[in-house]
């Protein structure tokens, strides 16, 4: 089953907000097993909505409306749904009940006409009623299109979705949508697909592949729809043993942080940072999962060269003669926190994040990370591309993957 959203709404189009109720109902389409071939935003016109409407309605099983339902002029969503559906308005007296019991609940009695009016809906439609607003969802049916009206509130849209749901799935069976992620790291998207592209080319016609590139790592999803799951399943196992033997990847959906967190929980190990261009930034990573500070006892921020000298013990003499960015600097840094912390494992962090700085030998974006532990220590120096914001979230996440590469060797 295919479907269609279109989400209502000038706020949408200028910015003003963030058209999350879309990425919610597109994710519950797919675990219900329906597809979803486009999202539309439109304006507060009738003009904007038809033409989005009948576009929906010609080419999906499926429409879902948010927006355009509540109680002001600019909400022309029933009106125009009437004039589409050539209907009328009638009033519901069910919904009417509705809304005068959550005004009672909100202990007000005086109940204005407009909101009176949202228990007019059109004549056609069945009533999905709404127990946490005024607005109730719309289902209208036409050429064997499904649409559903819904209000913009999240909480409201998210609790009808679900209601509704449980009655169109009663005489219907729905295929299954297998996706499965996996993690690429270090590797740049181009070069990626040069690598793949010969296991992308004989990939099996009922899978999809799908590239998601963000700084140090490629997801790649592979997505399939059937009436039986484990036969997507199945397809995708055998496809992934393919790519096995072609490049590393991991298939672990937690995060780096989790990740993180759970192998010290494991092997019982503490760990401690210093960091100079990062500034904080993998101490804040590092404190994000609750529990934390089982694990994480704590960091130095020694951004200038006199913090170095005074909080870590960095000899003044190393730093004029190597420089602050430099593998030895690097090294008695993560060697001198993790003896300050007497923690098991250390992180530093020392380059140029630009858009100043750099040398000949180390220009902007130079990095060096090293890890520490009282079986050894590795340090890398690394050149990163993009402008401060991204070098620096690439620096954490190196960080973290290379601190996880050292932690699994621990015993």
């Amino acid at each position: 089953m295919k479907a269609q959203i279109i989400s209502i709404g000038d706020e949408i189009l200028i910015g003003q907000i963030v058209n999350t109720n879309a990425a919610w109902i597109a994710n519950y389409l797919t675990s219900e097993g329906i597809e979803c071939t486009k999202i539309t935003t439109v304006s507060d016109s009738k003009e904007s909505i038809v033409t989005a409407l009948k576009n929906a309605v010609d080419n999906s099983e499926l429409v879902i409306i948010t927006g355009g339902l509540g109680p002001t002029n600019d909400d022309i969503t029933k009106h125009t749904l009437c004039s589409f559906f050539n209907d009328k308005l009638e009033k519901n007296n069910d919904v009417l009940s509705d809304i005068k019991k959550f005004f009672k609940q909100k202990g007000r009695s005086n109940i204005l006409d407009l909101n009176k009016d949202q228990a007019l809906v059109p004549s056609k439609s069945k009533v999905i009623r709404n127990p946490l607003g005024t607005a109730p969802g719309i289902w209208l049916s036409q050429n064997n299109c499904e649409v559903l009206a819904l209000p913009g509130v999240p909480y409201e849209m998210k609790i009808l979705v679900e209601h509704f749901f449980r009655e169109f799935k009663k005489n219907r069976k729905l295929d299954s949508i297998v996706q499965k992620t996996i993690f690429i790291r270090n590797i740049p998207e181009s070069q990626l697909a040069f690598m793949l592209k010969e296991w992308e080319a004989s990939i099996n016609k009922d899978i999809k592949l799908a590239y998601l590139p963000s700084p140090g790592v490629v997801r790649l999803r592979l997505s399939g729809i059937s009436n039986s799951k484990a036969k997507i399943e199945s397809l995708i196992k055998c496809e992934l043993d393919k790519l096995s033997s072609i490049v590393k990847y991991d298939d672990n959906s937690k995060d780096l942080n989790q990740l993180v967190y759970d192998l010290c929980k494991i092997k019982c190990i503490s760990i401690s940072v210093a960091e100079s261009c990062t500034s904080g930034l993998i101490a804040s990573s590092l404190s994000q999962v609750p529990g934390s500070s089982n694990s994480f006892l704590g960091g130095i921020i020694c951004y200038s060269d006199l913090s170095k000298i005074n909080l870590l013990g960095i000899s003044p003499d190393l730093i004029k003669k190597k420089s602050s960015v430099s593998k030895d600097v690097c090294f008695e840094m993560a060697q001198n926190v993790r003896n300050k912390f007497n923690s098991d494992f250390s992180i530093a962090t020392t380059g140029y994040a630009g858009p100043t700085g750099g040398t000949e030998d180390n220009p902007v974006g130079t990095v060096f990370i090293t890890i520490n532990s009282l079986k050894g220590s590795i340090t890398e120096k690394i050149l990163f591309s993009g402008d401060r914001k991204i070098i620096l979230n690439q620096v954490r996440i190196k960080a973290l993957e290379l601190l996880i590469n050292e932690i699994k060797k621990y015993e």
